[in-house]
C-alpha cells in the first residue's frame, strides 16, 4: 500500500475512533434521560467498533475472567428458546445477550486512567443533573401526596438508576485518598440523587441503596455505619405520612403489593414444575401465569418481580445453574479487582462502587424483575466494564506499560 493510501487509513480509522468514542460518552450520558437516546448511540458505538476491527483487521475485544460465563448464559438462552412453546418471542426476548457487549467494549476500548475519568465523570454527571432536574420538580410543586416522583421513566425505574448513581459516588466522597474538589463534587452529587431517590418512594430500591451503603460501609470504613443509621433512623421517624406507610409495609406480608408478589411466586413456582429442565422460553409470563393462577388471579404482570425466579422459570433449572455462576462470577472477578486497587483513589472508587451496585441490583431483584428493565441492566454492564478497565490499567501501570 503506498503512502498516500496508508495515510487515508489512518485518518479515516481516527475519524472513526473519534465518532465511536462520542458515541460511547453520549451512550452514557443518556442512559438516565432517554432510551431512545440509548439505544441508538449503543449501535453506532457498535457499528464503529466493528468497523475499526475490520479496517485494522485485528480483533479488538480483549479477554475478561467471564467469558466462559457469558458464553454459558448466552448457550442457555439459546436452549430455553430452541424448547420453547413460544420459540419466535423468546428468541426475540433473548437478545438481552447483546447487552454483554457493553461489558466488552469499556474493558477493552478505555486505554488510559483520564479515558476512564472522563467516562465516569460523563455518566455521573449526567446523574447529577437529571437528579437536580428531580429535586427542581419537588420545589416547584410536584410530585405531592401520595405521588411518586419520576424523571423521564416511570417512577421505579428513576429509582433504581438513582440508586445505581448514588453507590457509583459514595465510595467516592469516603475513600482517604479523593482529591479534595473531587470529594466535595461527588457529596454535592450525592445529594441531589439521593433527594431524588427518596422521592420516588419506592421500596426495593430503597433497600437496594441501603444495602449498598451497608456494603460500602463494611469494605471501606465500619465507623461509617453510625451516621448511615442515625440518618435512616431519622427519615423512619420525620417521614410524611405517605412515605412512612410505605416503608412500614416492607414488613406486611398482608399489604396488597406484598401478597400480590407471593401469589406470583407462588405460581411462578407451579410454572416452573411444569418446565423443570430449559424453563418455558424468554418470554413474556402473563398468559402463563393466567393459565397456573388459582382462580381469582386478576393481575395483568409479565414478569415474576424476583429476579432468580424469573431465571428459574424461563431458563430453567439449567438456565438458572448457568446465570447463578455468571453473578457468583462477576462478584469474584470485581472483588478481586478491589483487593488489588483499593489503594488508588479513582481505581479504588470505581471498583467499590461497581461491587455496591451489584449489591444493590440484586438486592432490588429480590422484589423486581430488575434484570428485564433495559435502563437499568445497562447500567448494571457499564459498571462491570469500568470494573475491569480500571483494574487491567492499573495492573499494567503496575508492570510499568502505562
Amino acid at each position: 500500500m503506498d503512502s498516500a493510501a496508508e495515510g487515508g487509513k489512518r485518518n479515516a480509522e481516527r475519524v472513526i475512533a473519534t465518532v465511536m468514542m462520542g458515541a460511547a460518552y453520549l451512550f452514557l450520558a443518556s442512559a438516565y434521560f432517554s432510551i431512545a437516546v440509548n439505544s441508538l448511540a449503543l449501535g453506532l458505538l457498535a457499528l464503529c467498533w466493528a468497523a475499526m476491527m475490520i479496517s485494522r483487521r485485528q480483533w479488538g475485544v480483549a479477554a475478561t475472567p467471564l467469558d466462559f460465563y457469558f458464553l454459558a448464559y448466552c448457550a442457555a438462552e439459546a436452549l430455553a428458546a430452541a424448547f420453547s412453546d413460544h420459540r419466535a418471542e423468546a428468541i426475540y426476548l433473548s437478545r438481552r445477550v447483546l447487552l454483554i457487549g457493553i461489558v466488552y467494549f469499556f474493558a477493552s476500548r478505555l486505554e488510559s486512567i483520564a479515558a476512564a475519568r472522563k467516562a465516569v465523570a460523563v455518566l455521573l454527571g449526567s446523574a447529577g443533573l437529571v437528579a437536580l432536574l428531580g429535586v427542581l420538580k419537588l420545589v416547584t410543586g410536584g410530585p405531592g401526596e401520595n405521588t411518586r416522583l419520576g424523571i423521564f421513566q416511570f417512577y421505579m425505574t428513576t429509582a433504581e438508576l438513582m440508586m445505581i448513581a448514588l453507590l457509583l459516588a459514595i465510595p467516592f466522597v469516603v475513600h482517604a485518598g479523593t482529591p479534595r474538589k473531587i470529594r466535595i463534587a461527588a457529596a454535592l452529587l450525592v445529594l441531589p440523587v439521593a433527594v431524588s431517590l427518596y422521592a420516588t418512594v419506592t421500596r426495593g430500591a430503597y433497600l437496594a441503596a441501603a444495602a449498598g451503603i451497608v456494603f460500602i460501609a463494611l469494605v471501606r470504613n465500619r465507623k461509617l455505619l453510625i451516621p448511615f443509621i442515625l440518618l435512616v433512623a431519622a427519615l423512619l421517624v420525620f417521614a410524611p405520612p405517605y412515605v412512612g406507610s410505605r416503608l412500614q409495609s416492607i414488613v406486611d406480608i398482608h399489604h396488597p403489593e406484598n401478597a400480590s408478589r407471593l401469589i406470583l411466586w407462588e405460581t411462578g413456582l407451579k410454572i416452573w414444575a411444569a418446565h423443570p429442565v430449559f424453563g418455558v422460553g424468554d418470554i413474556d409470563l402473563g398468559e402463563l401465569l393466567r393459565q397456573y393462577a388459582d382462580p381469582g388471579y386478576t393481575g395483568e404482570w409479565g414478569h415474576l418481580h424476583n429476579n432468580a425466579l424469573n431465571f428459574l422459570v424461563t431458563l430453567g433449572a439449567v438456565g438458572f445453574a448457568a446465570v447463578a455462576a455468571m453473578f457468583v462470577r462477576i462478584f469474584m472477578t470485581e472483588w478481586r479487582i478491589y483487593r488489588a486497587v483499593r489503594d488508588d483513589w479513582f481505581a479504588g472508587s470505581v471498583a467499590l462502587g461497581a461491587l455496591a451496585v451489584f449489591v444493590g441490583f440484586h438486592v432490588n431483584g429480590l422484589t423486581e424483575w430488575i434484570f428485564g428493565d433495559q435502563e437499568v441492566v445497562v447500567l448494571f454492564w457499564v459498571t462491570l466494564g469500568f470494573a475491569i478497565a480500571v483494574g487491567r490499567l492499573h495492573a499494567a501501570a503496575a508492570r510499568g506499560e502505562g
